[in-house]
């Protein structure tokens, strides 16, 4: 299979099955999500944007619980349950950080094991972050979403704490976290906004 098409400026200009897609090498699979099939060209954030959400991750993962089970990853496909489309269209996000219930160990990660999910905005995510993934996440019934949105200077500026009203299917936004992020779901957790900056 060509991987040309990946890189032409219609973001829908190559459809992929699930299959192709994993047989892609591992270093082009980390180039695309994709969307009802559709594959679409991810950008690479900045240096900040990367730390960021690592450091995120490692303040999630050292308050997790050791019961229930759960896992926080970086950079992981999430599939998506609910949108399966007819003749196998599959749609997949990779957001920057997940939390979620333990899975068997090389199964794929599924939007219904889902607890939390992490975009950080970067120049060219404004719009995906902020209405196509908040649309998508909500639908795939993923129960907590943060958007951290950085600042001129990249360091951050606030973590909008979106959470999910079951009988809509439509994220609430319940809080605006300035200089701490103070969450209670999946489970509790203070984070300064320093320790994500430093």
């Amino acid at each position: 299979m060509s991987v040309l098409p990946v890189w032409a400026d219609d973001p829908g200009a190559l459809e992929m099955s699930e299959a192709e897609y994993d047989l892609l090498p591992d270093d082009l699979r980390k180039l695309i999500e994709v969307i009802d099939g559709n594959v679409i060209r991810c950008q690479s954030g900045s240096a900040e944007h990367s730390d960021v959400a690592r450091r995120l991750a490692n303040q999630l993962e050292a308050v997790k619980p050791s019961d229930p089970c759960t896992r926080v990853s970086t950079d992981v496909d999430v599939h998506f349950t609910r949108r399966r489309k007819r003749g196998g269209a599959f749609s997949f996000r990779r957001p920057d950080v997940t939390v979620y219930r333990c899975v068997e160990r090389g199964t794929k990660l599924m939007t219904a094991d889902a607890l939390l999910v992490v975009e950080v905005v970067a120049p060219g995510s404004v719009y995906s972050d902020t209405i196509d993934k908040l649309a998508e996440y909500a639908y795939e019934g993923i129960p907590v979403y943060l958007v951290v949105h950085l600042d001129a200077n990249l360091y951050v500026k606030l973590i909008q704490e979106y959470r999910l009203d079951w009988a809509t299917r439509v994220y609430r936004l319940v809080d605006t976290h300035q200089e701490t992020a103070i969450l209670e779901s999946p489970f509790a957790v203070t984070i300064p906004f320093t320790r994500l900056d430093s």
